[in-house]
């Protein structure tokens, strides 16, 4: 039996008593914030390494190396003020809340970028800074903090960290926990943190998004573009069962699986919902069966859409994420080759330069790669 996977990190929960982590904890548009505005003030995401090749692979001061992460509208202009950045051991005498390896708060790191104030980093932007101290090999599933310190300030100087929160859904691992000059404090947050390693191979904590920006789309059927979707590939023959979308509903709307949405749109499979039928009109979870084409069987390496079209001219609202790089999709559950696209007539066209994607996913099962058939039951996109 042949076994084929994704490279991203992709949640099949088998016999734990929850619907796939239903999107409502996951799907919140908006951004949280954490202030680094005092000496020694840090921020510190821990959890499990995935490497997008699943190997074992090096961080260190060469130049092709990056720490990535996402700030805010802060302020960096004062020469006087230092800001570390980078990985280390975890504190296993201590705690909880977890911590990274630290000496009164001051963190001990393995591999660090060190930058000075009035350069190096930019506001309301992803950021990607190169080592320049130290080395790290992390091994598939290891777990590391990655953290930034705030260790000299100067000034008004003060930066802001960006994450997702997850108040609905709260973090054993990974978490985020802060440090406020006296003692680490967890924080109900999902980090959002990407690695590249030496031989530009990438990665992040598993269960973390590497979100820029969030926000949310609304239109019905007098709208241009019609049609909103995720694109989805999978690397094994499956079946298509349903879609999950996290978005506020109050006009009736169609949800339908294309094949070939990039070239002539087919749609092989479809449900509908009647807004009446809904729990309300804020933004909620659903979970939504095939009607038309229950259970399709997916072709391996073959891009479908998963989309939904407002049939009324009552509004239908979907949250999306923005990502900072293309290559940050990835870090979507089974998000590998996808992206958010729309259309009126014809193909679909991606979204702003593939960057965004809508928090709707396609609920498939089954699995066969050839020789042998596994069980799957993931949600994808």
């Amino acid at each position: 039996m042949t076994i084929a996977e994704f490279n991203s990190p992709q949640f099949n929960l088998i016999g734990m008593p929850v619907n796939q982590l239903a999107a409502t904890p996951l799907g919140n548009a908006s951004i949280s914030e954490n202030n680094l505005g005092a000496a020694n003030a840090a921020y510190v995401a821990i959890g499990d390494m995935w490497w997008d090749d699943h190997g074992s692979h090096t961080i260190d001061t060469s130049g092709s190396s990056l720490i990535g992460f996402q700030l805010g509208s802060g302020t960096w202009a004062n020469g006087g003020s230092t800001l570390k950045v980078g990985i280390a051991s975890l504190d296993t005498s201590n705690g909880p809340t977890g911590r990274p390896v630290n000496s009164s708060g001051v963190i001990t790191p393995d591999v660090a970028a060190v930058i000075t104030g009035g350069s190096g980093l930019t506001q309301l932007a992803w950021n990607d800074v190169v080592p320049t101290t130290g080395t790290r090999t992390i091994a598939q599933a290891e777990r590391i903090a990655i953290f930034l310190q705030l260790t000299a300030r100067a000034g008004s100087d003060a930066l802001l960290v960006r994450s997702m929160p997850n108040a609905g859904f709260s973090n054993g691992i990974p978490n985020v926990c802060t440090y406020n000059g006296s003692s680490f404090v967890g924080q109900q947050l999902t980090p959002n943190f990407e690695l590249r390693a030496h031989d530009g191979v990438r990665g992040a904590l598993l269960g973390t998004y590497l979100i820029s920006s969030g926000s949310s789309k609304s239109w019905n059927n007098t709208s241009t573009p019609k049609e909103y979707a995720n694109i989805v590939q999978v690397p094994y023959a499956c079946k298509a069962y349903g879609v999950v979308m996290y978005g506020n509903v109050s006009g009736d709307f169609d949800y339908v699986l294309y094949e070939d949405p990039l070239g002539t749109p087919v749609a092989r499979a479809s449900g509908s919902v009647d807004a009446n039928t809904v729990a309300g009109t804020g933004v909620e979870t659903y979970n939504l069966a095939f009607t038309t084409g229950f259970g399709w069987e997916l072709t391996p390496g073959v891009p479908y859409a998963v989309a939904i079209k407002p049939t009324s001219g009552s509004n239908v609202s979907m949250n999306y994420m923005t990502f900072a790089n293309v290559a940050h999709q990835a870090s979507v559950p089974g998000g590998d080759n996808g992206y958010a696209v729309s259309r009126s007539t014809g193909a679909f066209s991606a979204q702003n330069s593939s960057l965004d994607r809508f928090f709707l996913g396609l609920r498939v099962g089954g699995g066969n790669a050839g020789g042998g058939g596994s069980f799957s039951g993931v949600i994808c996109g």
